[in-house]
Order: C-alpha cells, then structure tokens, then sequence
C-alpha cells in the first residue's frame, strides 16, 4: 500500500470513500452530485448497516468518476472496533487509486485515533504474500487521507508499524527450505544495518558461541538437526543512558516436527518462529519511530527435526542457569530454547522481561484463534501490556500459574525440572517452566501466540496466513512508557 500525501487535496483520478450512520439523511460530498445521492439516500437505496460498500457513478459531474459510500451502523453504537469493521472494506478491491472522506467516518471519535485505525486496518488488509508465486499481484493500492487536519506525522508513525507488521508476516510465511537460523539471524543483521539510527547493534552468536555459554536446553534441540543454531542477540539505546532495558525474547524454532515425539500433523509448522518474527516487528516499529526506550532483543533460532543423535524422551539437559530439565516430551521444545533466552537476557542485565511464543496447542484449545494467552510475575506490567491490546484491539487474555502446576513442572524423580505436564492446564504447565528461568528481582510477562499467530481458518476476511499479531500492542506498549 502506498499512501499519498495530499491530505487537503483531493486526486481527480481517485475514487471517494465516504462513511455514513444509519441516522444520516444526506451527504456532503460535492454540490454537483450530492442532490442525486442523498435521493438516493432517502430512497432506500443506499446500505447503511455497518460494512456496507455502495458503489456510485458520477457521470463525469465531478471529476472523481467513483464515490463509495461504506454503512457505519447506528453512530449511537459507533465504537473504535466498528471503525475497524468499516475499513475492512476499504481495499483495492473497490480501485488502485482512493480517497478516504477522514472526518466522515469519524463520528464521536478521536481523529488521531481514527486515522491511525484506518492506515492499519487499509494496510492489514491490502496484504498478500505472493512472494513465490510466478505470477505476482500486480495492482497496488495508493491511498490518500483527506480532512483539515494535520496528521502527517501521525500518518508516517503508523505507515511504519504498518510495514513492521507486514514484515512479520512475510518471515513466518516463508517455508523452512527458504528461512532456517542463519537465515534469520542475516535477516535480523540486514534489518539492523537498514535503520538510519545509530543506536542499534545486533550480535550473532554461532554454535561453538553458543556452546561456550553452555547453553544446554538450547542445544539439546538443535541435537537432530543438520542447520546450526543461532543467538540474535540486538540492542536498541532509545534513552540517553542505556539503563534499565526491556528485553522482547522471540521463539524461533524454524520448523517444528515434534522430534522423535513425531507430531502426526505438521503442515504449517513454519509458523514455530512466529515469536522471533514478532520482536523483530515490534524493533522494526520502534526504532523507525524513534521512541525514547532502551529494548533488548533475543531470539534462540534453531529447527526442531530429527537424525541419529535427536534429543529423546528421559534424556537429561543442563540449563544455562544450571538447572537439570527432564525430558518427558521432544515436542515440548519452544520451552527449552527460551528457557536459556530468558537466562542469557537476564545476564545481560535487563531485569524487565516480555517472551513471545507459539508455545502450546492448549493455549488454542482454552481461547481460540483470536485470544492471546498472557502470564505474568507482576501484574502492573501486564495491566499495561492488556490496556495496550485494547486499545489496539487485540485480544489478550490473562492465564493462571497455580503453585499445583508449579508442583507438576517439579514433580520429576531425576532431574530439577520437567519439560511437559502433560495435557491438562498444558498452556499454564509451559508458563510454570519458563518461570524457572525468571530470576529473584525480574519482572516477566510470557504471550502465548500459538493460537494467533497464523490464521489458517481467517474468520473475517484476512489473508491467510501471519497475522503479525502482538506487534502493534507491544509497540503502543513501548511507547506509553517510554
């Protein structure tokens, strides 16, 4: 999507996109066809209901040939998520060249809001990945902001989030053959070098490195695989002083098979990297904006695949903190490599922690495909991550780790720790894991995006596929504090 800056101006060769509330009688467009349409109008002929597009000719009266008018619903019950429903509409299905009426779609809400609504719901939804196809979309969809108001900054913040997202999409879309760990970690170098600010620095640690540090859960996944791992290791200085950092830690196992606990389903196992696509977006976002905080990224890459020397059920790994992990499950591997994560970040000395992972298909069985399953140490840190995700209109559900869950993870004969609990409360058993590795003093949130981070079954028109999910609530998060 490309966005056109003429925000008072209005593109002859574009085509008007006005809202309008089921209580409204007539629209103010232009005086050579508002006559016409607001018979229209009174007639019945024009949907008002919320989603509705009405496509209009103007017969050369104007010299916008199309005007579409969208139904916004009852203005009584217009809401920030209805604004939302009404932009879904707002693609280069209707044309390649548009203008959006800004204040028409407005109602009681904030401007600035509701512009920020329209460039991320038009971007979300102007997106597809055609990247390996021969044939590849070929319209693109220019768009312009029309109202009297000043929103270029607003605008160019935003189109930034909209393009950090995008991004993540197109990592966890990539198939394993094209995006293993040293793939990444080059994408994460590349990404970094792209930034004018000078303030970011990113570290690759190979394997040797990695073993140096004796990260043994980490590489106890890595044991079946071919490809070696990687650490990605990016730091973004947003303050004057680099103190206090918050450290976003991503899964990336590249693909998943389950290792020798085969699992019988792993189409779409490409998206097991979900978590590391996402702090790489929300970075993306932050640093392109310039906000004043000092993040941390870490990702632990690796795949999760099997040969003769492939981690077993009742093997025995030593954590980086030297804890010893019994292994009940190989498929129980997203928990073992950001176990060493949180532990290499805290060593780092960030003492404020956000995990983002496709960790548990309980997850998904507790809240769906649309909820994020959050955990938290300390809840003011979460409150303001869950005020974030509504404001950005992103589902985010609190979960519970109960001390019998924290029993269970303990409960092993052979070793400190246990890596599964089995399937019951199986999303707070992975929680209660990682919680192990959170030092005395840490604060921590853990994100369980195994639900929505790739929508296989799209319920509301979206591509299928990524959603980037997280990305536009972390970095709203980010900003509020900074």
């Amino acid at each position: 999507m490309e966005i056109l800056k003429n925000y008072q101006n209005i593109a002859k060769e574009s085509s008007l996109v006005v809202g309008i509330f089921e209580e409204q009688n007539e629209v103010n467009i232009n005086p050579a066809i508002d006559k016409e349409i607001n018979k229209l109008i009174a007639s019945g002929l024009v949907g008002k209901e919320l989603g509705k597009v009405n496509k209009i000719f103007t017969f050369e009266k104007i010299e916008n040939e199309l005007v579409f008018i969208i139904g916004l619903g009852k203005k009584e019950k217009y809401s920030y998520e209805n604004l939302e429903i009404a932009a879904r509409s707002i693609t280069k299905q209707l044309n390649d060249k548009l203008t959006v009426y800004v204040d028409s779609f407005l109602g009681e809400l904030d401007v600035n809001e509701a512009v920020k609504k329209l460039v991320l719901t038009n971007d979300y939804y102007d997106y597809a990945y055609d990247e390996l196809k021969s044939k590849k979309e070929e319209k693109t969809l220019q768009i312009a902001y029309y109202t009297n108001k000043d929103i270029d900054a607003l605008v160019n913040e935003y189109y930034n989030v909209a393009n950090a997202i995008n991004n993540t999409r197109d990592l966890v879309n990539k198939p394993y053959n094209l995006l293993n760990a040293n793939d990444l970690a080059e994408y994460a170098k590349s990404l970094v070098s792209s930034f004018e600010n000078k303030n970011v620095n990113v570290k690759v640690l190979n394997k040797k490195e990695i073993e140096d540090l004796e990260m043994g859960a980490f590489l106890g996944v890595n044991k079946g695989s071919s490809a070696e791992p990687r650490l990605i290791h990016i730091t973004y200085q947003g303050k004057e002083d680099f103190n206090d950092p918050i450290t976003l830690i991503g899964k990336a196992v590249m693909f998943d098979t389950g290792g020798y606990s085969l699992k019988q389903n792993m189409v779409n196992m490409k998206d097991d990297m979900g978590g590391g696509a996402t702090v790489l977006g929300v970075l993306e976002a932050v640093v392109k904006n310039n906000l004043k905080v000092n993040v941390q990224v870490v990702i632990a890459a690796t795949d999760n695949r099997i040969n003769g020397e492939a981690l077993l059920p009742d093997d025995v790994l030593t954590a980086m903190n030297k804890k010893t992990i019994e292994i009940i499950s190989t498929d129980a591997e997203g928990r073992l490599t950001l176990a060493d994560a949180l532990t290499y970040a805290q060593k780092q000395g960030s003492k404020k922690l956000i995990d983002l992972a496709t960790l548990t298909g309980a997850v998904v069985v507790a809240l769906g495909s649309y909820t994020t399953g959050a955990f938290t140490n300390d809840q003011e840190m979460l409150e303001q991550i869950l005020q974030a995700s509504n404001n950005e209109l992103e589902s985010l559900w609190q979960l519970p780790i109960t001390d019998n869950i924290r029993d269970q993870v303990r409960a092993t004969k052979v070793a400190d720790i246990q890596n599964s609990t089995g399937r019951g409360a199986g999303a707070s058993g992975a929680a209660a894991f990682l919680e192990e590795f959170v030092e005395e003093g840490s604060k921590w949130v853990h994100l369980d995006i195994a639900g929505t981070a790739f929508r296989s079954s799209p319920s509301y028109n979206e591509f299928y596929g990524a959603s980037g999910v997280m990305v536009k609530t972390l970095y709203q998060y980010l900003k509020n504090i900074q």
